[in-house]
């Protein structure tokens, strides 16, 4: 029996409508979202791209114009269609991605991207492209890339963080009993890895009664990958300070920071 023209069509359409209205996650193409963008709103999808930061939406039309939702929005691109996924970082277990490098651009990780269709109509009849349209991210990881994507374009080897640089320096003297402790690191590290992970004491022979180092607050800076650390009181005249980093503080990649320490001895 002859099957009469787009019978075929006109099936995976039934079924797609079906996954939708039963809330199922529909497992779509970039191309096909963007091609009909009001048949996917508020319903949730995942499709596959490939990370293209945010200064591709420079010259973009402007259905791509900055979406400007969070410093983590950026572009996903696959098969010449782009979309914005906004609500979630770019970053995993083995991958962690900035939307302003244009160097993790370039490379164009591939990920898979899990979350609800947003579309902003601006308070009229949405034409194709519509103004505004954007994955709001529920779930993100890495997907392999198709055959035909060449080898250059995988990501490098994942590096551990690490310190490369404090104040106090090591071994400084002189330094005034109020300063703060400064430490920069590579990449970035998680902040609730630091807890409890940074220990501070005198390393000079010290009275039995001799009062210990201060409390003091460490606060973690992510758009510097820098600790500030701050004591309630000031450190006592003419002791050699020992600042150490334990083992358990790791990056945002997964891999741990090597356990580091230095010194440096306060004035008068």
């Amino acid at each position: 029996m002859l099957s009469r023209p787009g019978a075929f069509a006109l099936s995976t359409t039934v079924l797609l409508g079906s996954a939708l209205a039963s809330g199922e996650t529909a497992i779509i193409t970039v191309k096909a979202l963007t091609t009909a963008p009001l048949l996917y709103a508020n319903k949730p999808v995942t499709v596959t791209g490939r990370f293209r930061g945010r200064d591709d939406a420079r010259n973009a039309p402007s259905s791509l114009a900055p979406l400007n939702r969070s410093r983590w929005d950026f572009l996903l691109n696959a098969d010449d269609a782009t979309v914005w996924v906004s609500g979630i970082r770019p970053a995993g277990w083995d991958f962690d991605l900035d939307p302003r490098s244009p160097a993790d651009a370039r490379r164009g990780q591939w990920l898979e991207v899990t979350g609800t269709v947003r579309v902003d109509r601006s308070g009229s009849r949405c034409a194709f492209p519509c103004q505004r349209m954007w994955i709001e991210a529920s779930d993100l990881r890495p997907a392999a890339a198709p055959a035909t994507e060449p080898a250059i374009l995988r990501r490098p080897a994942l590096i551990a963080p690490a310190v490369v640089f404090h104040d106090p320096i090591d071994d400084e003297i002189d330094v005034p009993r109020d300063a703060a402790v400064r430490l920069q690191f590579s990449r970035p590290v998680m902040p609730e890895s630091l807890s409890g992970r940074i220990r501070i004491s005198y390393a000079s022979p010290r009275p039995i009664r001799a009062a210990p180092i201060p409390k003091f607050t460490a606060l973690y800076r992510e758009p510097t990958r820098s600790v500030i650390i701050e004591f309630d009181e000031p450190l006592a005249a003419l002791q050699t300070v020992k600042v150490e980093l334990l083992e358990g503080i790791s990056g945002t990649n997964g891999l741990p920071l090597p356990s580091a320490a230095y010194r440096f001895t306060t004035g008068r």
